[in-house]
């Protein structure tokens, strides 16, 4: 990510700090996705939304080893502050959350 990329050429403002208070949803699990494969599409969904007003991401990782896969890399990524935290989602034991950015 470039120095260009990390504030809104409007405002100046960081984008890691601005939110609307959005969720979205991502689907890892169902599309027959290899763990490296439904790992690489969290990243590159994470690195999108932080530079977008979304300030919630929905994970739908199921049950098995895409879920413990997305739990170990949500850890190392939430201990280099790349995210803020995650959780599991009280709707659906198949999903989490994951807090992109503060509101304000």
């Amino acid at each position: 990510m470039t120095e260009s990329d990390k504030v809104c050429p409007k405002c100046d403002s960081p984008l890691q700090r601005q939110t609307d208070g959005s969720t979205t949803t991502l689907d890892i699990a169902h599309g027959k996705q290899r763990i490296n494969e439904a790992i690489e599409q969290l990243r590159s969904a994470i690195e999108k939304h932080q530079r977008s007003p979304t300030q919630f991401l929905r994970v739908i990782v199921g049950g098995d080893r895409i879920r413990q896969a997305t739990l170990n890399e949500l850890q190392a990524m939430q201990s280099q502050g790349t995210i803020l935290q995650f959780g599991q989602d009280d709707r659906n034991r198949g999903a989490l959350i994951i807090v992109l950015k503060r509101s304000k």
